[in-house]
């Protein structure tokens, strides 16, 4: 094997480790170092805050949850009101698993919060943020 398939990348300097991580984030998002570059600053000139790539990956990973037509429409039984997952399970016609898999993922990412109360836990919109981002979008395919 030649010399530079047996050594390991070992990062220089804290901001070399950043680099790779940037590197590692951008290969999960399908881009090359250069497109993330590229994304990242178009992201935070459009937005007017300073993104990262960890950020823009965590609004792809928001936009591909909301997405799935079953996620979207756990998410907005979820804005009219706290529901169980029973509740959910039955209004959306899925079994309570696969009900339980699309929310757990929808509040690993901040989507929807859950809080017990009592023997039930019940599933919410976590901020106002995501209502609007729903809202916006349907109000953007209904416009003329």
């Amino acid at each position: 094997m030649s010399e530079s398939k047996t050594k390991s990348h070992t990062p220089v300097s804290a901001s070399d480790a950043d680099g790779c991580q940037q590197c590692d984030t951008a290969a999960r998002l399908g881009l090359s170092t250069k497109q993330g570059e590229a994304v990242t600053r178009d992201a935070s000139r459009a937005t007017g805050q300073a993104l990262s790539l960890p950020d823009i990956e965590a609004a792809a990973k928001i936009f591909a949850l909301l997405g799935d037509a079953g996620r979207l429409q756990l998410v907005l039984r979820c804005m009219e009101k706290p529901q169980t997952v029973s509740e959910l399970a039955q209004a959306t016609n899925m079994s309570q698993s696969l009900c339980s898999h699309h929310l757990r993922h929808l509040r690993d990412q901040r989507i929807l919060a859950s809080e017990r109360r009592g023997r039930h836990i019940l599933y919410q919109i976590d901020d106002d943020h995501i209502s609007r981002v729903v809202r916006d979008t349907f109000a953007h395919v209904t416009h003329d």
